[in-house]
């Protein structure tokens, strides 16, 4: 009887382990979400002083009209509430995002543009 027990124990163990080991390699080959991650990316350039630690996004600036932006041939929509900002301002005037200007962007959860910051 004594023998049988360490038999099915072992038997046991030997699955359990196997278990493990297959779910440890599975769950090594899945990527990992960004269901809590902030997702902000930093441009390879000194920030101002003031400025976020990372963007939604950055690229140059293309176009900026009628309540959408174009940066790296990519069209945005801009809030209605947009904020503007540069090194030397705060609260800039559009005006001040020409293009061929490196810009980073932050959005809202609905994807829209709500503040723009001139990099250089």
């Amino acid at each position: 009887m004594d023998r049988k027990k360490k038999v099915c124990f072992a038997r046991i163990k030997g699955t359990v382990f196997a278990l493990g080991l297959a779910l440890l390699i599975l769950g090594a080959g899945i990527a990992p979400g960004n269901g809590h991650a902030q997702g902000k990316v930093k441009p390879e350039v000194r920030l101002p002083k003031g400025y976020p630690d990372g963007f939604d996004g950055f690229g140059y600036l293309d176009e900026i009209a009628s309540g959408r932006a174009v940066i790296n041939d990519h069209g945005l929509p801009v809030a209605l509430d947009v904020k503007y900002y540069t090194p030397t301002e705060q609260y800039a005037a559009e005006r001040a995002f020409v293009p061929g200007k490196l810009v980073g962007y932050l959005l809202n959860p609905q994807g829209r543009i709500t503040s723009l910051w001139l990099i250089e």
